[in-house]
This record gives C-alpha cells, structure tokens and sequence, in this order.
C-alpha cells in the first residue's frame, strides 16, 4: 500500500507543478509562454529540482500515523527548499521573472500540493481498515525475528504491540500451546519465522488464523526461491519476504479490490440507487405501515456487526431479528414477495459498500443470532468472516441462498465461502458477478 501511495503522492505533485507553472506562464507571459525561454528553463529547471529533492530526502514517507498536522509540517520545508532552488534562476542563470508570477506559481501550487496530500490521506484512510492496535507474536527466536521485532520497535506509529516469541525444540510444534495464548492474549498476528516450514505446520497455522480471524505471516529467509507466490513485506522488512498465506491478506489485491468496490458501487448508485430509491420508497410506503428501508445488525469482517442496509419487505414485527423469512412467510407484504424474488430489496447494500462495511463480492452476512447459533454448530464457520461480507457471493451463485433449511444448507456455503477466500483474485469476482447476473434473469425457487 505505502509504494502505492507514494507513487501516487510523486506523479501528482509532477502534474500539479508543471500545471501551475504553465498558468502562471501564459497569466504573465501574454500567452506566448512557449515562445519565451525563460519560461522554458523555469518548466525545466523546476522539475529537475523536484525529482531531485525527491531522490535526496523522504517527502513521500509514509506511516500509520499519518495526520493533517504531520503532513504539513513534513512538506513545509521541502517546499520552501524547492523555492529556493527555483529562485536561484535569477542569480545563476541571469533569467529574469516577474517577481509575480514565481508568486502565482507558488500561490497556485501550494494548496493543489496539501490539498491532494488531504484527499490521498482520507482515500486511504477509506481503503483500509486496521485496527489501531494491533498485538502479534513471533514463532521462532533466531536473527530474522529479532529483525522484525527491532522493526516495530524503531516503528512505534506503526501501531504493533509484541506480545511474545514461541521457540520449540527439534521435531516439536506445539500447537495448542499457541491457540491457547493466542485466545487469552487476543493476538492479532502470527509471524512465523523458522526455516524450512513444514507444511503439516503450516496448514494449522492458516486454518487457525481463518477460523479465529487471525492473521499469519510466513517469513523465509530472501535466498527463497523467486518461483513462489511471494511479496515484499509491507512493513519493508529488509530481512525477509512475507509469503501470503491468504490472497487478501496481500494490500495491493486489498486496494484492487476496494476500488473495484468503489468504482461499481458509485456508477450503481449514480445511474441506479438515485431514481430507484425515490421510486421504491413510493411504492413501499403506499404498500404498508413503515420505514422505507430495513436496518438489521449483522456479522461482518472480524465478526464485528454492522447496520446491514435494505428495502423493507415485510410488516413491522418482532422476529425480523431472529426468524429468517419461510415460504409463504405472512410477515412479507404484497410489493415485500416481488422485492425479495428479484432481491431488489438487497440493493440498498450498495450503499454499504461505499461506506466500507460491506464489498460487492464476498460472503453474505447473517444476522448475529444465527452467526452465534452455526458457529457453536459448523466448525470453521468464523472463518467466513475473515474477509468483507458481500452482496452477492460464491455460494449465491452456486445455488445455495434463500432460507437454510438444514446443518448441510449452511455446511455447503460455508464451505464455498471459505474456498473463495483461500482462491481469491480479481477475475473470481468478476465470473461470481456475471453468474449472479445470469441467476437473477433465469430466477430461483430458493427466493422468496
């Protein structure tokens, strides 16, 4: 993520700049700005600044503990150096300016420069969602975690807390001894730093971390081979490599994936949601008695609860929040049974979706209720949490919505949840929202 925002910070700062270098240009120089030379050194030369000062300090470093008040005390200087530089035209080169238009250039440059820093700080603030604190613990005490563990602790804004290393002898991995501290200590992230992973360790390291929400991090010496589906470390750990155990694990399919989100969901609810909701809301309020739209807390990434968005299609009642709607439900009104079959009354989640709760493709969430009942039920249930519910999902596509009749209903779309989330990539979302398309079209007995 931070190489993604860095080089962002870079090309538009390069834009911004040569932007207001040409307004001041033509603004003073009559509009004949590429007929004049001096303006042909000031284009060239501030550039050339730029990259350089780029090359020498840090400008485009970037933290979790990035704040507006940061971010412009950081820039200031790097400013003011670069208007020196530029000024140096006029002793060094004889080039003569209007002392207005370096005035305007800069007048111009400097709130495009903080105000595009703002915009890409909430942008980011809005694409990722960590937690503040996170605590993690080391398996394995050798120079790679002790590596990783001077990281964090030369990085205290990075937010991770150590809790502890795990270190067993020759032909030992005692695994519960870990699951159990893990639980006691509310450990977030798992680092495993010993060499020549055995894959029996591995398969029980990730299926704990899907099934308790906790992320594991593999980190094998650099020397590993280049074959393997690797990444550099996010945190720019120079020792290791970090093999993604999940794909979504990995920041840059996270910004993928966030901006498809965005991108969608904002052409649905612009072209779609803006004319469809004044319409609906009609229909449903001449219908019944009630609000326009349902409001249900349900489970969603880290099993933390969300208010889950809806058109309302049944009757005000008590059981919305722990009786699934049935066939021939009489709680569902006359527009509530046309609303449900076409699942119109799920578009409203698109609205989650930008907000960030929710992401256009992934598991669907459950009501709490139901979400405490199956994981006491379904081994490897919360494992679908692991990731942001969805409006539509794998085992949608495949068949199994509606109501869950039995154990095996809900065994079949944890299990395809839980094989989207191990094989996750970005044309897997794409075939899940073309296979809904065609379901929706063709309809389901399974909805109502």
């Amino acid at each position: 993520m931070s190489n993604i925002v860095k080089s962002l910070l870079f090309i538009g700062d390069i834009m911004f700049l040569n932007l207001s270098i040409l307004l001041s240009s033509i603004w003073f120089g009559e509009g004949k700005w590429l007929s004049n030379s001096d303006n042909i050194y000031l284009l060239i030369f501030s550039n050339l600044t730029w990259i350089f000062l780029v090359m020498v300090s840090t400008p485009y470093s970037v933290t979790k503990s990035w704040s507006i008040s940061k971010i412009v005390k950081s820039q200031m200087a790097f400013l003011f150096v670069h208007l020196l530089v530029v000024a140096s035209l006029f002793v060094f080169f004889n080039k003569t300016y209007s002392i207005f238009q370096i005035l305007f250039l800069y007048l111009l440059f400097v709130p495009l420069f903080f105000l595009f820093r703002v915009v890409v700080f909430y942008l980011r603030k809005v694409l990722t969602s960590e937690i503040s604190e996170k605590n993690y613990i080391l398996i394995g005490k050798n120079d790679l975690s002790n590596e990783i563990r001077k990281y964090f602790l030369m990085n205290p804004e990075s937010g991770y807390k150590f809790l502890g290393y795990f270190e067993f002898g020759s032909g030992t991995f005692d695994y519960h001894e870990i699951q159990e501290f893990c639980e006691r200590k509310e450990v977030h992230e798992i680092y495993y730093c010993l060499p020549n992973a055995p894959k029996s360790e591995v398969e029980q390291l990730v299926n704990y971390g899907l099934n308790s929400l906790v992320k594991i991090k593999l980190i094998v010496e650099s020397s590993f081979s280049q074959q393997q589906s690797i990444s550099l470390d996010k945190y720019e750990i120079q020792p290791g490599l970090n093999l993604v155990t999940i794909p979504l694990d990995d920041s840059r399919n996270q910004l993928i994936k966030r901006i498809f989100d965005i991108v969608f969901s904002g052409i649905f609810v612009v072209t779609i949601m803006s004319w469809l909701v004044l319409l609906i809301g009609l229909i449903i309020k001449l219908d019944s008695k009630g609000p326009v739209f349902f409001v249900q807390l349900r489970s969603g990434e880290g099993n933390r609860p969300f208010k889950c968005l809806k058109f309302r299609s049944m009757k005000v009642n008590q059981e919305a929040d722990t009786k699934q709607a049935t066939k021939d439900d009489p709680r569902i009104t006359k527009l509530g049974h046309f609303l449900r079959k076409s699942s119109i009354d799920e578009l409203p989640q698109f609205i989650n979706v930008l907000m960030g709760s929710m992401s256009v493709v992934g598991p669907r969430p459950h009501m709490l209720k139901h979400t405490e009942e199956y994981s006491k039920l379904i081994d490897k249930f919360l494992g679908r949490h692991y990731v942001k519910p969805g409006i539509t999902g794998l085992a949608q596509c495949m068949g199994y919505r509606g109501e869950t009749r039995d154990l095996a209903d809900m065994e079949n779309r944890v299990r395809l949840d839980r094989h989207y989330i191990e094989n996750w990539t970005f044309w897997l979302d794409i075939k899940i929202i073309f296979l809904t398309i065609v379901s929706l079209i063709r309809g389901s007995d399974k909805a109502f």
